[in-house]
């Protein structure tokens, strides 16, 4: 049996969890991790940016990352690093590269420690916003420095809301002994006390990174649902444009189902266009309840001054963008688990009310602004549909 890297369990391998060093160059990260593994029996995997520390000495891996140099094309570097890194873990949807704890290590003889510091930081981890974090700060020598050094990241962390929620303790450590003078030598010191607290704030099961990469993945559903609506939208405002009689809406049902069928698809549902569910958001679109109240509400906008096309385009627009914009309400709801596929009553009623409010709400401003744009003019498909996605944002 392999005892080195993961813990392993009757042969089947238990994920340690990872914690991400971050912070200066030549704040001491390296000393520190080096020094933990004190019995020299460790793994490492190389990156270019990143180097990953693991051995039998502790529980958990060690993530040793390039430090913040001073300098905005350094600071991006660091922040990409460590960015990619996370990136990786989601595109392999590999657990053993997730990250559970953050330690950031400030240098504990620099006195200087600002809102800024903690700004910088925050970018670089943005990623992982559920994580805990420990301020490790090294080259405590002095037990005088050391209290003033807390009361300075934590006066920081204070000014930073975000920051603050997550932060669970800050932890003075010196990792190897520091000769002072000929005849006193400072000894290492913390090391215990931030093992202790890493080990009572890690989350259990990584919970926090897996609430981190659920919400990477739904806001990147998010975008590409967004996208998806904004080209559904102009197709249906060129159908509108053409000179066919846009009347009862049946030439955008087509357009519809394939709208629904795409939106289904980025969020991981398998379409059926004979289920309730589908069926409910179909019989919604043009020829149904989101059609009629669009037609009934331009019908009673007054002073209206633009030709029949442009009327067709912005009305066929706006119902394919609703009943989008609906749909992923509905969609993002079943992915995230806070409503059943099976509720089809809840599917008819957040169409019929909400997608249908906000259709009523906005459809005059659209067509004021178009109007208050070129009066009197064409204006191009994709000019109608930007305003049209700018009002339904």
């Amino acid at each position: 049996m392999d005892t080195r890297g993961d813990i392993f369990v009757q042969n089947i391998p238990i994920l340690k969890p990872n914690v991400v060093v971050i912070g200066n160059s030549g704040v001491g990260k390296t000393t520190l991790i080096r020094t933990l593994f004190a019995d020299k029996d460790f793994q490492t995997e190389v990156t270019k940016e990143l180097r990953l520390y693991d051995g039998p000495a502790l529980g958990f891996r060690l993530i040793d990352t390039v430090g913040f140099e001073y300098g905005y094309m350094n600071q991006v570097k660091a922040i990409n690093a460590i960015k990619k890194w996370s990136k990786e873990a989601i595109k392999r949807d590999d657990q053993s590269r997730q990250i559970n704890m953050i330690w950031y290590c400030i240098d504990g003889t620099s006195k200087r420690f600002a809102k800024r510091n903690v700004d910088m930081f925050l970018k670089s981890t943005s990623f992982w916003q559920s994580v805990p974090i420990i301020v490790v700060i090294t080259k405590s020598y002095s037990q005088v420095e050391r209290q003033e050094n807390v009361n300075m990241v934590q006066e920081a962390f204070a000014k930073n809301s975000k920051a603050s929620l997550n932060l669970k303790a800050i932890i003075p450590v010196v990792a190897s002994t520091y000769k002072i003078d000929q005849n006193i030598n400072v000894i290492p010191y913390g090391l215990d006390e931030l093992l202790m607290a890493t080990d009572f704030y890690m989350p259990e099961g990584f919970i926090a990174a897996r609430q981190d990469i659920g919400r990477y993945k739904l806001v990147n559903k998010r975008m590409m649902a967004h996208t998806l609506v904004g080209a559904s939208t102009l197709a249906a405002a060129t159908i509108g444009l053409s000179p066919i009689p846009f009347s009862d809406g049946a030439l955008l049902t087509p357009l519809e189902v394939a709208e629904i069928k795409s939106l289904a698809k980025i969020f991981d549902m398998q379409f059926d266009e004979k289920s309730g569910l589908f069926q409910s958001m179909i019989e919604a679109g043009a020829a149904g309840v989101i059609g009629k109240t669009a037609l009934g509400v331009l019908n009673g906008i007054p002073g209206i001054n633009l030709a029949a096309e442009a009327l067709n385009a912005i009305v066929a627009g706006t119902i394919v963008a609703a009943l989008g914009e609906g749909c992923v309400y509905v969609f993002e709801q079943i992915y995230t688990g806070a409503k059943s596929a099976n509720d089809v009553e809840w599917v008819k009623k957040s169409l019929e009310s909400e997608t249908v409010k906000k259709l009523m709400t906005r459809l005059q401003p659209i067509i004021y602004e178009i109007q208050s744009k070129a009066p009197g003019s064409k204006l191009s498909a994709k000019d109608i549909v930007s305003i049209i996605l700018k009002n339904f944002k």
